[in-house]
């Protein structure tokens, strides 16, 4: 599948001045393609209180590193959507980050 997309894989450390500082977070662009969460998926997702929105597809998994939020524009959105990574599969030929909406703490 071809990547025409971009998104940011968003690493975080924590912070350097105390435990209750914003952790540090260092986004990472990668290619990917974009896809709808699958039905079957959604719902039974939902059945678990969670709320799948997105799926990212890597080209490899090398190029994920544990991240636990995704940063991605749109094509209609003014600005980056922050979202959380709920799981990730990795299939024969990508892997897909399975992600919903997050809030800026998350």
């Amino acid at each position: 599948m071809i990547r025409d997309d971009v998104c940011y894989l968003v690493a975080e450390s924590p912070a350097a001045h105390g435990i209750f500082d914003t952790p540090e977070e260092t986004p990472r662009m990668v290619y990917c393609s974009v896809q709808s969460v699958r039905r079957d998926e959604f719902y039974r997702a939902l059945e678990n209180k969670l709320h799948p929105a997105i799926v990212f597809e890597l080209q490899d998994a090398i190029e994920y590193q544990g991240e636990k939020i995704v940063l991605w524009q749109g094509i209609n959105d003014t600005a980056l959507r922050r979202f959380r990574v709920i799981r990730t599969y990795q299939s024969r030929f990508a892997l897909e980050l399975v992600c919903e909406e997050a809030t800026v703490d998350a």
